[in-house]
This record gives structure tokens, C-alpha cells and sequence, in this order.
């Protein structure tokens, strides 16, 4: 443990997100490298996982680097931001601008001049003032990522030379799987890829819908089911994440404690379940007769 002190920043714990990423490297290779040879009772489940790795990753583990970058070492956290790179099929230089101005406008509302500041507000594209129909936003949303913004940042940031690096590595990635075998490329990659990514803007819609833009207390929703936090690292606490982003991920139950009145006081919206269930959890609490409606404050409490 001590010996993992010496290359984790912030927590050791860090070793499990990080392990998480290389582990997904790993499926990557795997299915890449054994395609033609599995039988599709296999693929199917592998490119399912391929899938949901994107959002996981993005959710949590990408997501955590950008916050509390794991290493001490600058040098390793260049290299992991690499594999990164790699494994959510973005620069995660510039994954990681886009997602602190999501933080800076906080899933805004549209000003006067029907703009936001977030990027990826579910308002921003909505053809009036409520937030854009869920499909939409999730299906399109991929295509909609404002580039030349996120490579001003960088710019201003000078971190240029990491970004022609990650670009390089993971342009090479996608070459040397067009040259050994371009169907893996077609009909397994592309389409895992672009899946995974409406994943997570499924899930990233649904951290924000039914909130209060504006409101630090409730312009997110959380959930604190213990199983999704264990699997997610902590990311159904999600209001906590966005009232103080530099939280580490192992100190969101404390964090919650300390605000629980103001999250009460603001009627901040929280889940039962991941967040990828709000829609139907919304469906379940409009039923008569449903479970959900017989003890509705339950849901305000966090796990035991």
C-alpha cells in the first residue's frame, strides 16, 4: 500500500480506475485480434461489453482522470491520458476541455440570445425552452461536438503537443485495424463506438433532466443505490459531483452529508436506480399503482 502511495496523487483507490482502463485496452485487443475465430454466441456478448465500456468509461473513469488527474508523475498521466485516447476513441485532451465547459455552464438554460454556455446542455438545441426531446438529443448529439472550441482551449492551454500525440496514437489504431482486418473495423468497431457514445449521452441527459438549471442545490440528479456507486465509482452522486467537481470520487458520501439540508431544502432530484433508469422510474411514479408512489422520500435517502 505504502508503494502505491508513491504514484497515486490523490488515493490509492485510484488504482482500481486506472486498472479499469487498461482492462478495457485488453478488449479491445482481445475481440480485434481473436474476431474471425469466435463463434457470435461470443461477439454478441463482446460487443456488448465493448459498448457499454464506452459509457462506463467516459462516466467514470475518463471522467475521474479529468478531475483528479491518478498519478503523480506528469509523465504517467500523459501516458494514461494516451490509452485513453485510445479506449474512448476521442483525444481525451480534448474530451476533457469539452467536459469542463460542461461544468462551467452546468447544464444551462438558453440565455436571450437562445445560447448556453455548456456545450452540451440538453437545452442548447431545443426549439424552445424546454430541454430537447431525449432521442434526439442522444442520437445526434455525436455529430454536434463543436470542435474548433475545444481546440482553442487547448491551444490557450498549450497542451498542443499532447493532443497531435493522443491524435497520432489513436489515428494509428484505427489504420493498423483497417490494414489486418477491416471488416472487425466495419461491423464490430464503428458500430460499438458510436452505440457506446449514445450510451453516454443517454446517461449524461438523464444526470440533468427534471433538474434546475441555475440552481447549485438541484441542477443535477443524484442516486445513491449502492450497487451502481460501487460499479460506477461513485458517479450516482451526481449534484454532489457538480456543487464541488474537484471532490475526489471517494469522498462523495462525506461531501453528500455535508449539503444533505440544502439538497432536501431545494427539492433536488434523486433515483432509485442508475440513471440510465430514470425514464422508467419516471413511467413506474405516473402508475397508480405502483410501489414507487407509496413511500416517495425514500428516494431523497442514500443507502445504508
Amino acid at each position: 500500500m505504502f508503494r502505491l502511495r508513491l504514484y497515486f496523487r490523490y488515493s490509492v483507490w485510484d488504482v482500481f480506475p486506472a486498472l479499469c482502463g487498461v482492462s478495457i485496452l485488453a478488449l479491445f485487443l482481445w475481440t480485434f485480434l481473436w474476431f474471425d475465430r469466435l463463434p457470435w454466441w461470443v461477439l454478441v456478448p463482446a460487443f456488448c461489453a465493448v459498448a457499454l465500456s464506452y459509457c462506463w468509461n467516459l462516466q467514470c473513469i475518463s471522467h475521474n482522470f479529468i478531475h483528479n488527474p491518478f498519478f503523480r508523475s506528469k509523465w504517467l498521466n500523459r501516458a494514461f491520458s494516451v490509452l485513453e485516447s485510445l479506449v474512448i476513441g476521442v483525444p481525451q485532451v480534448l474530451y476533457h476541455h469539452y467536459h469542463m465547459n460542461h461544468h462551467q455552464g452546468d447544464n444551462d438554460a438558453k440565455d436571450t440570445q437562445g445560447n448556453t454556455k455548456d456545450w452540451s446542455s440538453i437545452y442548447r438545441h431545443s426549439r424552445d425552452d424546454n430541454p430537447e426531446p431525449f432521442w434526439r438529443y442522444v442520437f445526434l448529439s455525436f455529430f454536434r461536438v463543436e470542435v474548433m472550441p475545444v481546440l482553442r482551449v487547448t491551444a490557450r492551454q498549450r497542451q498542443l503537443p499532447q493532443l497531435a500525440l493522443e491524435s497520432l496514437a489513436l489515428g494509428g489504431f484505427w489504420v493498423l485495424m483497417a490494414w489486418v482486418n477491416w471488416r472487425y473495423l466495419v461491423f464490430f468497431y464503428l458500430p460499438s463506438y458510436y452505440l457506446g457514445w449514445t450510451l453516454s449521452y443517454a446517461e449524461g441527459y438523464l444526470e440533468h433532466y427534471g433538474c434546475q438549471p441555475g440552481n447549485q442545490y438541484a441542477n443535477s440528479v443524484s442516486s445513491y443505490n449502492r450497487l451502481y456507486n460501487l460499479l460506477w465509482f461513485n458517479n450516482g452522486y451526481h449534484q454532489e459531483h457538480h456543487f464541488d467537481p474537484k471532490t475526489h470520487w471517494t469522498h462523495m458520501a462525506q461531501l453528500h452529508q455535508r449539503i444533505e439540508p440544502e439538497l432536501l431544502a431545494n427539492h433536488t432530484r434523486t433515483l432509485r436506480g442508475p440513471h440510465l433508469t430514470a425514464l422508467l422510474e419516471d413511467w413506474l411514479m405516473q402508475k397508480p399503482d405502483s410501489a414507487a408512489t407509496s413511500n416517495p422520500d425514500s428516494a431523497q435517502r442514500p443507502a445504508a
